[in-house]
């Protein structure tokens, strides 16, 4: 008899194990570079994502990721495998959603501004986790996140973001706050790539409030925001059009800084020519960030049965900016999630030639410096 009920007990485990949903994606990468990696390298990663359906409607999930490490070092003791750090823990229904890890801020999500407003320091930081709660009502969405430190688990930022979308109008807020303490010392290994004080570089932790308004009008999408950073006593106030003009997207902006810029102007312009018909694509880029100027030219052609050819020059007064670069890239779908790309990335900058990271705007790619062939396959 009792082994009778351990059966049926194992057999109920077995069914509940088997009504989840558990997937394996994965892609790997084995490439060839003359510049950046001085030869051979390959990329890879596992991700697992399992869904559980419960009660009411309610949905568990997660994800979680490993990544292959450098097998080419000297180094006998690496494990082959470390762990991603991505793992995304989550409890949703139709309305209501609750998550936990490496995901964007609430602020982030709902806020619609304009480009390149100098108080908008909502904060990113490297070793953090993000607890978030969001709320999705027809018209109306929103929600708040409390950022916590991976190392110590203490909670350092709060924030939160809402929108909402009528026929022709839209309106969204986001506010954050920080604690100033952790961020000047509790914090552990904080990499901050945002939220920097520019006289200084101290860290400072911002209370930030931001209002964005907007409307479609006869085809142009319209946009006034608004952002003031309380602890650094600065706000920010811009506007952007975007208009469709044939296969031409034109995109203007502006933004007016109350601070006075120690560098340059105080203010922010900018222009986006975005061209998309049949093979061609192509885009132009100018703006002045205080007198710093940057810009871009890239085109693209689909030649048919899975290769695309792009190329573009990006450039700017901006050292510290690692896309800086002339570049041409082939990349030649081979079908079922696999692709070979050959690129070349000609750094003009002391920052472009060190890094792996030379972003494109068409195309999405990262493109390592000097000339690469790689191999792409996703699971």
């Amino acid at each position: 008899m009792k082994n009778i009920l351990l059966s049926s007990a194992a057999i109920a485990l077995l069914a509940g194990a088997a009504s989840a949903e558990i997937s394996w994606t994965g892609d790997a990468t084995l490439g060839y570079n003359d510049d950046f990696e001085d030869g051979f390298y390959v990329d890879a990663d596992i991700d697992i994502t399992a869904s559980q359906e419960l009660n009411n409607g309610w949905t568990a999930a997660l994800t979680f990721g490993f990544e292959l490490n450098d097998t080419n070092n000297d180094d006998d003791a690496e494990d082959l495998f470390s762990s991603d750090d991505n793992l995304t823990i989550s409890v949703y229904n139709d309305m209501f959603s609750f998550t936990y890890g490496d995901i964007e801020y609430a602020a982030v999500s709902y806020w619609k501004g304009v480009s390149d407003m100098e108080a908008n320091d909502f904060s990113e930081y490297d070793d953090e986790s993000v607890l978030r709660v969001d709320v999705d009502y027809g018209m109306y969405k929103g929600g708040i996140s409390a950022t916590v430190d991976n190392d110590t688990g203490d909670l350092y930022g709060l924030n939160l973001g809402v929108q909402a979308d009528f026929d022709m109008f839209y309106a969204s807020f986001a506010y954050q706050e920080e604690d100033d303490d952790l961020l000047n010392g509790t914090v552990s290994d904080a990499d901050v790539t945002s939220n920097l004080d520019m006289n200084g570089g101290d860290l400072d932790g911002s209370e930030i409030y931001a209002l964005a308004v907007g409307t479609n009008y006869a085809g142009a999408d319209i946009r006034l925001a608004y952002v003031s950073n309380e602890t650094a006593d600065i706000d920010s106030l811009g506007i952007q059009v975007s208009y469709p003009v044939g296969p031409v997207t034109l995109t203007g902006y502006y933004v007016s800084e109350s601070d006075d810029r120690s560098w340059g102007e105080d203010n922010t312009y900018g222009l986006t020519a975005a061209y998309e018909d049949g093979p061609i694509t192509l885009l132009a880029h100018y703006e002045d960030f205080g007198g710093e100027e940057e810009y871009n030219v890239e085109g693209a052609y689909d030649f048919g049965m899975g290769l695309v050819v792009t190329a573009g020059y990006i450039d700017g007064d901006d050292d510290g900016d690692d896309d800086f670069a002339s570049y041409i890239v082939a990349e030649y779908d081979l079908g079922g999630g696999a692709s070979f790309l050959a690129s070349y990335a000609d750094a003009n900058s002391t920052a472009a030639e060190s890094t792996d990271d030379i972003d494109t705007g068409l195309g999405g790619y990262e493109l390592y410096s000097g000339a690469t062939m790689a191999l792409t396959l996703e699971f």
